[in-house]
C-alpha cells in the first residue's frame, strides 16, 4: 500500500495531509426528497477493499459501520490499513448534521436514517452488509436491525456494538446524569464545547469526561495508545509519526465541518427530547425480546433453510466514565435474557472487556478492528 507520494516523502505532516485529502474519505450521496423532507446530502466514507480490487472479481465483506457522538467519517482514517489488509470494506455514513450531511429535525432523525440505508447500499450496489456502531450510534444501528433486518448477509449474519451506550438510568453514572438536569437551551450550543475546552490543554481531559462524546478523536496519550500505535504501524504498514500527525489531523477536520448534529445526538442520548425518540430501543430489554420474535419468525417462514443464529458481538472499554460496570452489565444482561439463555436458539451474544482502554480508546484498538473484521469474513489472523 502506497502510504504518499515521492513528492512528500519524509515529511509527516504533509503526507498526513495527502493522506486523509484521498477521495474515498470524502463521498457523497444524495438522499432524494420525499413527501416528508427535501433534498439531503450525506457525507460518507468508503474504505478499505472494493470489489473492482478483486483480480478475481472478489465481493469483499461490506461493515457499515455507525459512529458515536461527534464521531464521524474521519474514524475511517485509521480504519482504512486495517480493513485493506484484512480484506473487507467498510463504509461510514456522516449522520445528520455532522460532516456535509445535511442536518434535520430531531424527531426525523431516526426515521430518515433507516430510510437512507437501503437506499445508500443499493447507490454502491451492496446488497448485505454486517453493521457496527461506536457508542451513541447503538441507538441507530438496532434500530436498523429491526426495521432492515433484510440488509444483513444470510451467512455471515453480525452486529457489533463497540462501548455500546446506555441510558444513564441503567450506568447509574453521576456526570451523565446530572448531563440530563442541564437546560435544554444548552444543548443549542453543544457542539462548540469541544473545540473551546480544547484549547485549554489540561483543562479539556477534565471537562471532556463530563461530555456524552465518542468520537474516538482527541485522546491523551497514553502507554496503551502508543502500543496501538506501533501495532498498526508493524502490522499494517501505517508509520507512527504519520499516525500522530493524522491524529491531530483528524480533530482540526472533524471541527472544521459542520458538527451542528451533536446537539440533537446530545438531547437524544440524554432523552430531553419528545418520547419515542429512542424508536424500538426505548427499552433495550424489550428491544432484545423483539428481536428474538423477529428471528424465530423469519426461520419459520424460510423452514430452516438458514439455521444460522444472528451473532451479536459487544466490546467494552475496561474503563468506560459514560456507562461503568453497572451499564455494561445492564447491557449484557439484556442480551442474555432471563435465566441468561433465554434467547439462545436464535441469537449468539459475545462480550469481550478490552484491557486498557476507555470509552474512545476501545474503538481505536487495532485488535478490536481486526476482530470485527476478521469476523464479518476478512482474512484469517494466520495472514499476519
Amino acid at each position: 500500500m502506497a502510504i504518499c507520494s515521492e513528492s512528500v516523502d519524509g515529511s509527516p505532516s504533509l503526507c498526513a495531509a495527502e493522506y486523509i485529502a484521498q477521495d474515498r474519505f470524502h463521498r457523497r450521496f444524495i438522499l432524494p426528497a420525499t413527501a416528508d423532507h427535501g433534498e439531503l446530502q450525506v457525507s460518507y466514507a468508503d474504505v478499505g477493499r472494493t470489489s473492482k480490487q478483486g483480480d478475481d472479481g472478489t465481493n469483499y465483506p461490506t461493515i457499515l459501520f455507525i459512529p458515536g457522538m461527534f464521531a464521524s467519517r474521519y474514524l475511517s482514517v485509521f480504519m482504512h490499513a486495517i480493513a485493506e489488509k484484512l480484506g473487507v470494506r467498510v463504509l461510514i455514513v456522516d449522520r445528520p448534521g455532522m460532516g456535509h450531511s445535511t442536518d434535520v429535525p430531531l424527531r426525523q432523525r431516526l426515521d430518515i436514517w433507516i430510510e437512507l440505508v437501503p437506499l445508500f447500499l443499493a447507490h454502491l450496489q451492496i446488497e448485505h452488509v454486517a453493521l457496527a456502531s461506536h457508542s451513541a450510534g447503538t441507538i441507530y444501528l438496532l434500530n436498523t436491525l429491526t426495521r432492515c433486518r433484510n440488509i444483513l448477509h444470510p451467512n455471515t449474519p453480525l452486529v457489533v456494538l463497540v462501548a455500546p451506550w446506555v441510558d444513564p438510568a441503567h450506568s447509574h453514572i453521576m456526570t451523565m446524569q446530572m448531563v440530563q438536569y442541564l437546560p435544554t437551551s444548552v444543548f443549542g450550543v453543544w457542539h462548540h464545547i469541544p473545540k473551546v475546552v480544547s484549547a485549554s490543554g489540561t483543562a479539556f481531559n477534565k471537562i471532556s469526561k463530563l461530555l456524552p462524546s465518542s468520537s474516538g478523536v482527541g485522546v491523551a496519550d497514553t502507554l496503551p495508545l502508543e502500543r496501538n500505535r506501533q501495532r498498526i504501524e508493524s502490522d499494517y504498514g501505517l508509520p507512527l509519526e504519520l499516525q500522530k500527525e493524522l491524529e491531530t489531523l483528524i480533530f482540526r477536520s472533524i471541527f472544521s465541518e459542520n458538527t451542528v448534529g451533536a446537539n440533537s445526538e446530545a438531547l437524544q442520548c440524554s432523552r430531553k427530547g419528545p418520547a419515542g425518540l429512542w424508536g424500538d430501543c426505548e427499552d433495550y430489554a424489550l428491544f432484545v425480546r423483539k428481536l428474538a420474535e423477529l428471528e424465530r419468525s423469519r426461520r419459520a417462514d424460510e423452514c430452516g433453510v438458514n439455521g444460522e443464529k444472528l451473532r451479536i458481538s459487544a466490546y467494552f472499554a475496561e474503563s468506560d466514565a459514560l456507562i461503568g460496570k453497572r451499564g455494561q452489565n445492564y447491557m449484557e444482561d439484556c442480551w442474555k435474557g432471563s435465566g441468561g439463555d433465554e434467547f439462545q436458539d436464535v441469537l449468539k451474544f459475545t462480550t469481550t472487556t478490552i484491557s486498557e482502554t476507555d470509552h474512545n480508546s476501545v474503538v481505536q484498538s487495532a485488535e478490536v478492528l481486526k476482530q470485527i473484521f476478521i469476523s464479518s469474513g476478512g482474512a484469517t489472523s494466520a495472514s499476519l
